[in-house]
């Protein structure tokens, strides 16, 4: 059993010391390297223990979940045993949703998958088989058949990493064994403080996912707000379970990296207030699917907590994003 650990709280005044030249790649490099070392203790006990095929990674939502795949899986490639990939994401099969009493529908329960196909394509590269998985784009929120470019096949000694929101779901991972495999648990902990608390480690995953939402998902920061609330109903049904499950809990907030996500949250936010303030706001695209037809769930509510945000986020230094290097989990948020 896993528990939430190496905790990081964090002053605005002790981030405003770390700028300047000299200081601020040095702060960069200490808190990468940190994160760097947690992953390479997990690559160290997996890689000497021959009964372990696969690592099934779970954490909530903007966690960072699929960059730290990545270098693990990679990790594992570079101690001699081959890491390979299958993100969950890609399982999503949304038919029918149910919704919130606000008509928020429900993409984060486990039953927007197809759970028996992941299942299945698990024990088969498990196997030996050729799986070629399925794709999800999140821009058209459409699945289709994956290219078989993509197909796993898994060499003797090779590891598995299944990642996504649900990995640590018992209809996931089946009946493999606990011997045969590790369990991860990964998101960020930490507090950021200026006199009182600016954020916890709920807004910290917040703010990741306004700035990628923004990005990568065509939403603006009013619609990812404004869908949050179904988001935290969700994570209180399985944050427990899978915490507990969990062989390993991974702190994945950055002793600096509020100095990049909350200045690009800050744009997104003042640029989102501005257009509903002036009527010229975009519907939510995440009520796309709603059966109320509101454009939103609750917008006042929404702008109420953007302003609350807006104003902690101002006592926040602003870092240029070129500082982030290419390899961090911070690119996942904020890359192009």
């Amino acid at each position: 059993m896993a528990e939430l650990r190496d905790k990081l709280d964090i002053t605005v005044e002790e981030l405003e010391e770390q700028l300047g030249a000299v200081k601020l790649p040095a702060f960069i490099r200490e808190s990468e390297k940190l994160f760097i070392s947690r992953i390479d203790t997990i690559c160290n006990d997996i890689c000497s223990d021959p009964d372990k095929h696969a690592i099934f990674v779970s954490g909530p939502t903007s966690s960072g979940k699929t960059t730290f795949t990545n270098r693990l899986s990679k990790a594992l490639t570079e101690h001699g045993r081959k890491g390979y990939q299958l993100s969950l994401d890609d399982y999503y099969n949304i038919t029918e949703p149910t919704f919130d009493r606000d008509g928020r529908p429900d993409f984060e329960t486990i039953d927007t998958l197809d759970v028996a196909r992941a299942a299945d394509d698990i024990k088969r590269i498990l196997a030996g088989e050729e799986v070629v998985p399925p794709f999800f784009d999140f821009h058209t929120r459409t699945q289709s058949e994956g290219d078989p470019a993509n197909a796993i096949k898994m060499e003797d000694g090779g590891i598995l990493v299944v990642e996504g929101l649900h990995g640590l779901n018992k209809r996931i991972s089946g009946d493999i064994k606990d011997e045969s495999c590790a369990k991860v648990f990964i998101m960020p902990y930490g507090n950021v403080y200026c006199d009182t608390k600016l954020m916890d480690s709920n807004e910290i995953r917040l703010l990741r996912r306004i700035v990628r939402d923004r990005r990568h998902r065509e939403a603006h920061a009013l619609a990812t707000i404004d869908y949050w609330p179904m988001i935290e109903k969700s994570e209180e049904e399985y944050y427990t379970e899978y915490l507990t499950r969990a062989d390993y809990h991974i702190n994945s907030f950055l002793a600096y990296e509020s100095l990049i996500i909350a200045p690009l949250a800050l744009k997104d936010l003042k640029e989102a207030m501005e257009a509903a303030i002036n009527g010229t706001i975009k519907p939510n695209v995440f009520m796309e699917k709603s059966i109320t037809g509101k454009p939103f769930a609750n917008l006042s509510q929404a702008m109420a907590r953007a302003s609350k945000l807006i104003g902690h986020l101002e006592k926040i230094p602003v870092v240029n994003p070129e500082q982030v290097p290419e390899e961090s989990i911070l690119n996942e948020f904020i890359g192009g």
